[in-house]
C-alpha cells in the first residue's frame, strides 16, 4: 500500500507544480509590486517612512534584509515547493533528499528590491 502513495506522489506533485506554482510566482510577485507602486504614489511620506514600510513588507513576509541603504531595500527568501518535494518523496527518498540539497545549497533565493 505504502508504494502505491509513493508511486503516486510523484504525478500529484508535477501536477501541483506546473500547474499551481510556476502560475503562482507572477501573483506573488505582483503583490510586491502592487505594494511598492502604491507606497511610491503616496507623496505625504518621506524616503525613510517608505524605506520603513518596504522594510516592515518585507519582514512580515519572512524575507531577509541584505542590503539597506539611502536609495531602496533589498530581500531575498528561499521559497520551499512542496510540488518538488512529493515528486521526490515518489522517488523512493532518493528525489527528496537530491531535492533537499538543492534547496540549501543551490537553489537561489527569490530577491525582492524596492526602490525609494
Amino acid at each position: 500500500m505504502s508504494q502505491v502513495i509513493m508511486l503516486l506522489l510523484f504525478p500529484i506533485g508535477l501536477y501541483f507544480y506546473f500547474a499551481y506554482e510556476l502560475k503562482s510566482m507572477p501573483a506573488y510577485q505582483k503583490t510586491f509590486d502592487a505594494f511598492e507602486q502604491k507606497i511610491r504614489e503616496d507623496s505625504t511620506l518621506s524616503n525613510d517612512e517608505k524605506q520603513k514600510l518596504y522594510t516592515q513588507m518585507l519582514e512580515k513576509n519572512g524575507y531577509t534584509i541584505v542590503k539597506r541603504s539611502t536609495s531602496g531595500v533589498k530581500g531575498q527568501k528561499r521559497i520551499f515547493y512542496m510540488s518538488l518535494l512529493a515528486m521526490g518523496l515518489g522517488l523512493y527518498f532518493v528525489g527528496a533528499v537530491v531535492y533537499l540539497i538543492y534547496f540549501f545549497f543551490f537553489q537561489k533565493p527569490h530577491v525582492v528590491e524596492f526602490k525609494v
